[in-house]
């Protein structure tokens, strides 16, 4: 499960402080065009973004099976919201072929947090 955090961490650090000082590079793959307010709300999740890898350092570093079973809960819940979020903009044909990169990135990150809800959930950190 460390694995998984830190590897979740990594990630969300490059887009966290992508999306905070350079949203506009960061969505331009992908066929998105932001304007000043766009670009205002997308730094704001950057901050939010941002704040899931100081999460993933804390829960690493913690024995507490009750904490860590919630961190997966919680972020299980985002990346199933975000998925099905994503999907949608995709098939809408908001965003061009580079789009289904971050599907499918938010969808693999949902499979493995699932995995360990389901499967490891209730044993102690490994």
């Amino acid at each position: 499960m460390n694995t998984l955090f830190l590897v979740y961490l990594i990630v969300e650090v490059i887009f966290g402080i992508g999306f905070l000082f350079v949203p506009d590079l960061m969505m331009s793959p992908m066929g998105v065009t932001l304007d000043e307010q766009s670009m205002t709300f997308a730094r704001l999740l950057g901050t939010l973004i941002i704040s899931i890898p100081v999460l993933m350092f804390f829960v690493r570093k913690s024995a507490s099976t009750e904490f860590r079973r919630g961190v997966v809960s919680s972020v299980f819940t985002y990346l199933l919201l975000s998925t099905i979020l994503l999907l949608i903009t995709q098939l809408k044909g908001l965003m061009n072929s580079m789009g289904w990169g971050i599907v499918f990135l938010h969808m693999a990150f949902m499979l493995w947090f699932g995995y360990f809800l389901i499967n490891k959930g209730n044993k102690e950190p490994e």
